[in-house]
């Protein structure tokens, strides 16, 4: 807004409310609100008198000496003098955008007679639980007031909005799913985060356990981990080695057997050990010193082993007690090389690479795995009275997280894809625009979101449109250099749509702000009626 146009009324309000004066006051009120903004994050409310307003941009006295100039979004009235509260969207150096609260609606007369039919007692929570049910498309029959009135009661310390959209989604109202729930909406629910805080949780945790009760109870922790982890792959492991046995090769060339005292060591293919040959030669030179098999050792030091195959011996190891030094076996597992190894072992089973995703089921096989694997954690620990661990507390959020995205499942069609990208691990988001219990489009079109968070392109997100064989797309990035390079490439994408039959149009646009999905889900919670029974070719 140019304040320019208001600077002689804005300096007489701010004077008769503050006692000072001149445009160095605005100015440095403007400074002292924009401080006071950038310190909170998106999703929390601030309050304020409205001195000024022209279209969307607005004009707002925090308190003593802070302004505050936004973007407003929304329809709704605010005029100057009223005071308003208001829930921040966006708040960076450049842009600041507000969204005004539905509380500061004047009270509607049928707030006060429908708890008044209900039975309900008028007060300043169930006037706002009433509004919220209004805003959100809810009836606010008897009926309905009144289980809604009883979820308010149960769960006091969660915002109202929260509930009610909860209930209008069809989502259990646990304290889970509350949890889960704010953390979608205020963007802090991504699963490949919480995937790779497991491998620092695990190692935190065993430290501790180790500090605690000593090497054999970390050992033993160690143990039970790995079992939950490596079980899921156990049958397409073995599947594979004897497949390997039966030709005398491991897929790659090399031989699928090590001779030993004990006769052959099968090694299973998987993916190779990605070390330093230095960093080869010191996870050998360890494994030597807790005393595993030196053929092992030689395996590791030749890079003919796999990362599983090694942690499924290692594993073995554990469960039969046969390590002869529990202190050279400790060290082994603390070492950088073999952490290395752990991670990338969980990355393997709990990242898709986009070559995979494309592959039919790929996903499903994912969070079959995925949830399958957090259960064994979870019990493992439990079991062992290892449940305040910060591992259990971490698996804990990624299991809940997982039965939530199944939660929205039962409504809408939509998942998190953990990537893993050259370089560094991304989080994709695809949700489509489909309501389950409604009915297909009548033109038999469908649309989706793809969001994805790079670490060079940043927050991209692509949205599809699809008719008949017409595809129509919209990619959304935060920066010139990001849109000319998709922009540049976009005709590969062309190519291998036209190989499958589609044509295909792009928009290229830039967007400083993020997309949260959430936002998304919310908006197609009434009345949507979108396609439900096709699928987009992700493979092209």
């Amino acid at each position: 807004m140019k304040l320019s146009a208001y600077i002689n009324q804005l300096n007489q309000n701010y004077v008769e409310n503050t006692g000072t004066e001149g445009s160095s006051s605005m100015e440095q009120g403007l400074k002292n609100g924009m401080k006071a903004i950038l310190g909170k994050l998106p999703g929390q409310v601030i309050s304020g008198e409205v001195l000024s307003r022209e279209g969307s941009d607005i004009l707002i006295a925090l308190g003593k000496n802070q302004l505050l100039q936004a973007k407003l979004e929304g329809s709704m009235a605010a005029l100057p003098g009223q005071f308003l509260s208001f829930q921040i969207k966006n708040n960076n150096a450049s842009k600041i955008l507000l969204s005004p609260l539905f509380e500061n609606l004047s009270q509607d007369p049928n707030v006060s007679k429908a708890l008044m039919a209900a039975g309900i007692p008028e007060n300043s929570v169930t006037a706002g639980m009433v509004k919220a049910m209004m805003q959100e498309g809810l009836p606010i029959d008897r009926q309905s007031l009144y289980q809604m009135n009883r979820l308010v009661s149960a769960y006091p310390q969660t915002d109202v909005l929260t509930l009610v959209q909860m209930q209008r989604l069809s989502l259990p109202i646990t304290p889970e799913n509350i949890e889960q729930f704010e953390a979608y909406k205020n963007y802090q629910h991504q699963l490949g985060e919480s995937l790779s805080d497991i491998t620092d949780a695990f190692m935190q945790s065993f430290q501790e356990i180790t500090g605690n009760d000593g090497s054999a109870e970390g050992l033993a922790f160690y143990k039970d981990v790995l079992g939950a982890l490596l079980e899921n792959a156990k049958g397409m492991e073995q599947a594979q080695g004897e497949a390997a046995n039966q030709a005398g090769i491991d897929g790659k060339g090399n031989a699928s057997f090590i001779e030993g005292k004990e006769g052959a060591i099968s090694y299973f293919p998987g993916e190779e050990i990605l070390f330093s040959e230095k960093e080869r030669e010191e996870l050998a030179e360890s494994l030597k010193q807790a005393g595993v098999p030196k053929q092992i050792a030689a395996a590791v030091s030749q890079n003919r082993m796999s990362g599983q195959a090694l942690l499924n011996e290692i594993q073995k190891l554990l469960r039969e007690d046969a390590f002869p030094d529990q202190e050279a076996a400790f060290r082994l597992l603390e070492s950088k090389p073999f952490k290395h190894l752990l991670k990338n072992e969980m990355n393997r089973q709990w990242l898709l690479s986009p070559e995979e995703v494309a592959k039919e089921h790929s996903v499903d096989k994912l969070y079959e795995r995925l949830n399958s694997q957090m259960n064994r954690l979870s019990q493992a620990l439990s079991q062992n009275a290892r449940g305040d661990t910060v591992l259990a507390k971490t698996v804990s959020n990624v299991s809940n997280n997982i039965d939530f995205m199944n939660q929205i499942n039962h409504v809408f069609n939509y998942v998190q894809i953990p990537l893993k990208m050259q370089g560094k691990n991304a989080n994709g988001e695809l949700f489509v625009y489909t309501n389950k219990k409604s009915l297909a489009k009548k033109d038999g079109s469908v649309s989706a979101l793809l969001h994805l968070d790079m670490e060079h392109l940043g927050s991209v997100d692509v949205h599809v449109s699809l008719r008949n064989q017409k595809v129509s797309t919209k990619f959304y990035l935060q920066d010139d250099s990001s849109l000319d390079l998709i922009a540049q490439n976009i005709d590969v994408l062309n190519e291998r749509l036209a190989r499958r039959g589609y044509t295909m149009s792009a928009e290229f646009i830039n967007r400083d702000e993020n997309t949260n999905v959430m936002d998304e889900i919310l908006k197609q919670g009434k009345n949507v009626s979108v396609l439900a029974g096709y699928s987009f070719d992700a493979r092209a």
